[in-house]
């Protein structure tokens, strides 16, 4: 199944619009377009989950990916729009501890200011 993963820039942050479904059969090229992007030297990401409906550890896998290299150049992962699903995911895999999470796209951009 092919799934298209939108992602935008404001200046130096990169929006990446998750797919409806982050599972182990889609979660690929969602990983691979976070991979691309850092691979730019892009470092501040923000993960549009607004969409997401379902998600496994593929999914939660693919997001923390690049997460550690972020880090080291000085940027982060955020996450904007989380459901409640994708809530109570983070929670029981406590990486809810690990991102900072916000309501919508905007706030989570400017978080970075």
């Amino acid at each position: 199944m092919s799934v298209r993963t939108r992602h935008e820039k404001y200046g130096e942050i990169a929006v990446i619009h998750a797919p409806e479904r982050l599972r182990a059969d889609e979660s690929g090229e969602f990983r691979q377009t976070l991979k691309e992007i850092v691979d730019q030297g892009i470092n501040r990401l923000v993960v549009d989950l607004s969409e997401t409906t379902a998600m496994d550890s593929s999914g939660l896998g693919a997001l923390v990916s690049r997460i550690a290299v972020t880090r080291q150049n000085g940027g982060d992962v955020r996450l904007a729009g989380c459901n409640e699903t994708v809530n109570s995911l983070l929670e029981i895999t406590h990486l809810d501890q690990v991102f900072e999470s916000f309501d919508d796209v905007k706030e989570a951009v400017e978080s970075f200011s």
